[in-house]
């Protein structure tokens, strides 16, 4: 992107207040529905939000992000305790108890499948842009592609199958060239002056 062209989604546009709250009541568990009765907006515009506006999915992106960047700092302050409670119940009587102990154990140090992050969306609006961008972008050269290949099958057409590497550097050519006016249309360009 040239430099005289930022992106600055904060002195654009600014979640509206209905968005800030929709925001916190999803990230309570609330369905769209509740969310949308709660905030005085239809369902359908919750869905909206959170399907189509890049700058709402990425704040509810990043309060996820925190929330569980929290959750984990709380865990991490009663690890401690935890394990000297795994360490009592290994030597109960009841193998049952001792078991579930051993399991715990084994969970947490990754032998039994560990309790990494979930995968967290994307938090920035420019970078949510960009993979749809990437996306649309790929199916439109995997039809052109198709239609290559059913006219090369017919001696028709000269050009050969693209490799999976200049597959994948058009589909970024391709997106990069659209992702200035997706930008705007999203009110995220900044005029260049």
């Amino acid at each position: 992107m040239a430099k005289d062209k930022a992106t600055i989604p904060d002195k654009f546009r600014q979640l509206s207040q209905q968005q800030m709250n929709a925001i916190g009541l999803i990230m309570e568990g609330k369905s769209d529905r509740v969310v949308a009765e709660s905030i005085g907006v239809t369902r359908q515009t919750v869905n909206e939000w959170r399907n189509r506006d890049v700058i709402f999915i990425a704040a509810l992106n990043k309060e996820r992000v925190e929330l569980w960047t929290e959750a984990r700092e709380r865990l991490k302050s009663l690890t401690g305790q935890a394990v000297d409670v795994l360490g009592r119940q290994l030597e109960n009587s009841d193998p049952k108890i001792a078991l579930a102990a051993a399991r715990h154990i084994l969970q947490v140090n990754n032998l039994l499948g560990g309790m990494d992050a979930p995968k967290a969306g994307l938090t920035s609006p420019e970078a949510i842009i960009m993979e749809r961008l990437r996306a649309e972008a790929r199916k439109e050269l995997a039809e052109e592609n198709k239609n290559e290949s059913r006219y090369s099958m017919l001696g028709l057409d000269p050009f050969p199958e693209i490799t999976a590497s200049e597959f994948n550097d058009k589909v970024e050519d391709l997106a990069k060239s659209r992702l200035n006016r997706a930008l705007a249309e999203a009110g995220l360009l900044a005029e260049s002056g």
